[in-house]
């Protein structure tokens, strides 16, 4: 098949059964729920357990993050071809348990009085590779959990279902970590990861056997395989390059905006707390439009206005002075709607990347995305942080956004703007 028969649009077809109405979905979806609430409350507990129980520097904290994002450039590649080889299903539950155990070593190095930072940062390694195996994976399963015409429904619900918990995971990991030690709460996202791969488990629609199942395992020639398909195609091409540019600069931009807000416009830890707080509920609403928008409107003019607007609106962060109530009340709002249109971009992006390609190479085309755009960002946060420090940080933020507007205008241009309100074929390879 070529690219341009894959852009051709399919036949109107009746509206899709709900994926709620599905026995397996709802369970997939309480999974990725409570999983989501594990992650939320360890990012809580583990910096305070590192900083009040460990009496980590702030040098210290930030090499276990590195250990944390380590995984992903290590591993991502393949991952995504053994996604390829392996039930999803069975690893899925596998990376839930890895976290659990994982996570548990801290409070019981704690109760043994061995917890140090050694023991941390190789949590943090631990984690971080279990998050990688769940991440590429969970991508991946959606497609064989619902019918293809349910995948946009899907994404939307299980989107929501993770801002939720973006929005409640850190408030109750405030309250136990208060009811408990920092390192004792670290059971609790223990019980959620278990949660998580019970919720899994109970999930019975067969899985195929995988394609790839029986062929030898040569993963430098499988990993290029997914490269060849990313690249060989103008959707997931367009998508992979514009991506990687956009994270670079916005890894750049949230280097600064870190720094900006308490220092340029010295705002108060508190009202620091409100504005990051509005994000919440712009990835509720943003995840919900997800479902219908595109539907109405075609996935490519949804895509590219939703990247194009939310940079426009950030612009705005840069032309705010003063830490009054008007200046915290705009930067709410901006956040707001930033994070809404961004999560309506993340999720149709996802769909079109999940409707094009067959189901025996998404771990690799996830893989392949996943790897080039988290290998953008360590550099985009140097960038970024080095602009600040020699330019000011009120004028490398603006410089940063205007290059983010500037990545997400390419789309503008690219094959995306062909897909209206039917998804693309997959690709026949």
């Amino acid at each position: 098949m070529t690219t341009d028969e894959s852009l051709v649009e399919q036949p109107a077809k009746s509206p899709a059964r709900s994926p709620l109405r599905e026995r397996d979905f709802r369970w997939l979806t309480v999974g990725n729920t409570a999983s989501h609430f594990g992650g939320q409350i360890g990012d809580v507990a583990i910096p305070l357990v590192a900083v009040l129980t460990v009496g980590a520097s702030s040098f210290e904290v930030g090499a276990m993050r590195t250990m944390g994002q380590l995984p992903y450039p290590l591993f991502v590649l393949f991952v995504g071809v053994f996604v390829d080889r392996w039930r999803r299903r069975n690893m899925l539950i596998a990376a839930d348990l890895g976290r659990a155990a994982a996570l548990a070593l801290i409070p019981l190095a704690y109760s043994m009085h061995q917890l140090g930072l050694s023991v941390l940062y190789i949590t943090a390694f631990l984690v971080g590779t279990c998050m990688v195996l769940f991440d590429v994976n969970s991508q991946a399963y959606l497609p064989r959990v619902v019918e293809r015409e349910q995948i946009a429904a899907g994404n939307s619900h299980l989107e929501s279902a993770r801002s939720m918990a973006l929005i409640a995971g850190p408030a109750l990991g405030g309250v136990i970590v208060a009811w408990l030690s920092p390192a004792n709460a670290l059971t609790a996202c223990v019980v959620f990861y278990l949660i998580s791969a019970a919720a899994i488990w109970m999930i019975r629609k067969p899985e195929p056997e995988p394609e790839t199942a029986k062929e030898p395992v040569r993963p430098l020639k499988q990993i290029g395989e997914g490269f060849k398909v990313v690249f060989g195609h103008a959707l997931l091409r367009a998508v992979v390059v514009i991506a990687a540019v956009f994270n670079f600069c916005y890894a750049g931009y949230l280097a600064i905006y870190i720094v900006y807000m308490p220092v340029e416009l010295e705002l108060s830890s508190y009202a620091i707390g409100l504005a990051f707080a509005a994000t919440g509920p712009g990835l509720l609403v943003g995840a919900l439009a997800s479902s219908w928008l595109p539907k109405w409107f075609g996935y490519g003019l949804v895509l590219n206005t939703s990247a194009v607007v939310s940079c426009v609106f950030l612009l705005g962060v840069s032309m705010l002075h003063g830490n009054g109530v008007l200046t915290v009340s705009v930067l709410m709002f901006l956040n707001f709607v930033y994070s809404a249109l961004s999560m309506l971009f993340g999720v149709t992006l996802a769909v079109i990347r999940q409707s094009i390609t067959p189901d025996r190479l998404l771990g690799r085309v996830m893989g392949t995305h996943r790897f080039i755009g988290v290998g953008s960002v360590p550099l985009g946060s140097l960038v970024g942080g080095a602009l600040g420090q020699q330019l000011g940080l009120r004028t490398a933020l603006l410089i940063i956004t205007v290059g983010m507007l500037a990545a997400s205008c390419l789309f503008l241009f690219s094959a995306l703007r062909k897909v209206g309100r039917e998804l693309p074929q997959a690709l026949d390879v």
